[in-house]
């Protein structure tokens, strides 16, 4: 999801594209609606509705059977990023129409400004279920931001050469020649050193592997992977913080505890199997970190659950974690009083699908 954020018009580049629609209002509204749960306003002016997105700006215009799109960014990335997340829902929400969506002067064919594509250089196992795998790539300032933690991996199918996504016409990954080429899946920037142009990934090891899992186990120095990004939020700065997870969370956690201010106070309770799944964390002197081991029947949710959360000063409670118990400690949070901008708990994986 695109966030809002004020941009200015100054150095925009921008560029425009018209779908024909049976009902183009229908699908604005549809859009309009979208971006409000998102609090994210689309704002009328002579007709036309304006949308402040993250380093961009959209314009929609209904004219008859037309939905005019215009979108305007201080960078290609973000041009990238706005006219796809356009093409993307208005395409949903034309269905079953499926409209022809060509955005001017954008290229076609090419490598996404956001894409960069990684080698192998290091494999390091750090406990007994994580490995940390050392990749290497040109310009990669972009991703180093404590901000969006996450970065979206392409990991190619075993015995297949790297084929990466290009731009179609509608600002979309092509698909097609592409299809299963590759699996992508999100994963957490460990350690990242964009001058030396090298970043840590850790892997959490399953005995029923999914695309990343299974290709951390079998990685080797020059083996390649895509990555693209970053996204997904972080934990928002307070006076007191709370975060949990279980080892999926756990480079998000690390990261997070590593750059929140000195004075901060709280808890980290992180669950995994057993205590040699251990890592040593830097942290403020006021959190405290409790490791929940799994095979003693410690849970997250009980821990979670049994924090008592201070109702003075700024607090933020985050999670990451199984589908279910994410669920648990979300309504939990609300139940006691957290607003949406007290709080951020994140579904990593889900019981019985090959997510990781």
């Amino acid at each position: 999801m695109i966030l809002a954020a004020p941009v200015q018009d100054t150095n925009m580049q921008t560029t425009r594209a018209t779908v024909h629609l049976t009902n183009p209002v229908i699908v604005m509204e549809a859009l309009r609606s979208h971006l409000a749960e998102h609090e994210i306003e689309l704002i009328e002016t002579n007709g036309a509705f304006h949308a402040e997105l993250r380093g961009a700006k959209a314009v929609l215009r209904a004219d008859g059977t037309k939905l005019a799109l215009e979108a305007r960014a201080t960078s290609q990335a973000h041009l990238e990023e706005v006219t796809a997340f356009l093409a993307a829902h208005v395409l949903e929400f034309a269905h079953p129409e499926v409209p022809s969506i060509r955005w001017d002067g954008m290229p076609e064919r090419q490598l996404f400004a956001d894409f960069r594509e990684l080698r192998v250089t290091l494999v390091t196992d750090i406990t007994p279920h994580m490995r940390r795998v050392t990749l290497a790539g040109d310009n990669l300032f972009r991703f180093a931001t404590s901000e969006n933690l996450h970065v979206r991996l392409y990991f190619p199918q075993a015995g297949t050469e790297p084929e990466w996504p290009v731009r179609g016409p509608d600002g979309l990954p092509l698909t097609g020649a592409f299809a299963g080429r590759f699996d992508i899946r999100k994963y957490t920037i460990r350690r990242i050193d964009p001058a030396s142009g090298e970043l840590d990934i850790d892997f959490v090891l399953h005995d029923d592997a999914g695309p990343g899992s299974g290709w951390a186990a079998r990685a080797v120095p020059d083996d390649r992977l895509g990555m693209a990004g970053p996204g997904g939020r972080s934990a928002k700065a307070a006076d007191w913080v709370l975060l949990a997870g279980d080892e999926t969370a756990l480079p998000a956690i690390a990261r997070i505890l590593e750059e929140l201010p000195a004075t901060t106070r709280g808890y980290a309770l992180i669950e995994v199997t057993d205590e040699h799944d251990h890592l040593p964390l830097r942290r403020p002197d006021g959190v405290v970190l409790q490791w929940l081991h799994r095979r003693s029947g410690e849970t997250l949710k009980a821990a979670t659950h049994a924090v008592a959360i201070p109702t003075k000063g700024s607090r933020f409670c985050w999670a990451g974690a199984e589908f279910e118990a994410i669920q648990a400690i979300r309504q939990h949070w609300r139940d006691h009083g957290l607003s949406k901008h007290e709080e951020l708990a994140v579904s990593y994986w889900r019981r019985g699908t090959a997510d990781a």
